[in-house]
């Protein structure tokens, strides 16, 4: 993952999470924007393959997470949360 990568600081976020011991976390949307300090595209809202464990072009936001031993569990789109566990670098 780029630092100059729009998704970096939640790269950042979830590295300081496993810095602390923490190993499966939910975030709102809203948290994630804060981390971000921008909103998330509509698609993340509306397409959950938005938020899949890819690592192709098309889904290069991935990164932030895949990148840093991290997967999505599961993605709640009606309630706007998403399901992180950390599986190793």
């Amino acid at each position: 993952m780029s630092i100059s990568s729009d998704y970096y600081p939640l790269s950042q976020h979830l590295n300081m999470l496993v810095e602390k011991g923490v190993t499966q976390t939910t975030l709102t949307f809203k948290e994630i924007e804060d981390v971000l300090k921008r909103d998330l595209p509509p698609t993340a809202r509306k397409n959950p393959t938005w938020w899949s464990n890819s690592r192709t072009e098309k889904y290069r936001q991935c990164a932030s997470w895949l990148d840093y031993g991290w997967e999505k569990k599961k993605v709640d789109l009606k309630g706007e949360k998403i399901e992180f566990q950390y599986i190793s670098k």
